[in-house]
């Protein structure tokens, strides 16, 4: 008898990735587009329709919170308000299916297979338009009682900066100084607006020194913002993702030194790695988590 299949699907607010997995092999994957059209109620039934066949598992990321009994607890790129997809998934596939966040899912993947690979306990960060994190402890995804466990994109590092407004609706939140719009915001409010995030990064590197300050403080309250959830939790390694991420080195770096300023005393040495899964690292992590 051959190995289990199992699908992983990650459901993002423009495409949704699927890979067909034998074992914790890849067999193939694609893509279908996330129809967000009446409440998004076409999402599932095109992805059931993609799948080239039965499997014995599967499961979905989503860009939301997860409570631990499987129900979404609204996922606002999609249309979805409170639901429970994996129930829907399962009346259209016949395949038993379970869901996770969708930070969470590239957060395993990042710690079985990619930058955290080796180590246990792992923090995952994603700088992107936002800020996404997860938590994988003993091994395992750990979301929390209400699904937003490791959520460091909203630790408050500054209550008084009126103008970090957060669309959570708070001010002074992580993500609005360390996302990729948080770097342009920055940006912009040192006099050089209408900058890419990488535009930022790659002259703040070839020693603009306007940027390379902005660079430095968004940098410096990301590692200030690690340093405060690494004395929570403890994790061995920290594994920074994202399109932020992707300033490499410089970037990664920076974040180090700044963590070592600011963290607990017996929380230094924590390693704080690139991530090399890419945007793979959901479709992985729901594999994975299909698998358990």
């Amino acid at each position: 008898m051959g190995d289990k299949r199992y699908y992983g699907v990650d459901i993002g607010g423009t495409s949704v990735k699927i890979g067909l997995f034998e074992g914790a092999a890849l067999q193939k994957s694609w893509s279908v587009p996330t129809d967000t059209s009446d409440g998004g109620r076409n999402i599932l039934r095109d992805i059931a329709a993609s799948l080239p066949g039965p499997a014995d598992g599967a499961a979905l990321a989503v860009p939301g919170a997860v409570l631990p009994d499987g129900t979404v607890n609204r996922c606002v790129n999609l249309g979805w308000g409170v639901c429970r997809p994996t129930d829907q998934f399962t009346a259209l596939t016949g395949i038993p299916c379970r869901v996770l966040n969708d930070a969470n899912a590239a957060a395993l993947g990042e710690q079985r297979l990619g930058g955290g690979r080796g180590y246990q306990d792992v923090l995952f960060v994603a700088l992107g338009t936002g800020v996404g994190s997860g938590v994988v402890l003993g091994g395992k995804v750990r979301s929390g009682a209400r699904g937003t466990a490791g959520e460091i994109g909203h630790l408050c590092m500054d209550p008084d900066d009126t103008k970090a407004q957060c669309s959570c609706g708070l001010t002074g939140c992580l993500e609005t100084y360390c996302s990729a719009t948080g770097v342009v915001r920055l940006a912009a409010l040192a006099g050089r607006p209408g900058l890419t995030c990488k535009q930022v990064f790659d002259a703040a590197a070839a020693g603009d020194e306007t940027l390379g300050a902005v660079v430095d403080r968004s940098c410096g309250i990301l590692g200030r913002g690690i340093a405060a959830a690494c004395a929570l939790i403890d994790p061995e390694a920290v594994v920074l993702g994202g399109g932020v991420a992707l300033a490499g080195e410089f970037f990664r770096a920076k974040v180090q030194r700044a963590f070592e300023r600011h963290c607990f005393h017996a929380c230094q040495g924590t390693e704080i790695s690139l991530a090399t899964l890419g945007s793979d690292a959901g479709m992985y992590g729901t594999a994975l988590y299909a698998m358990e």
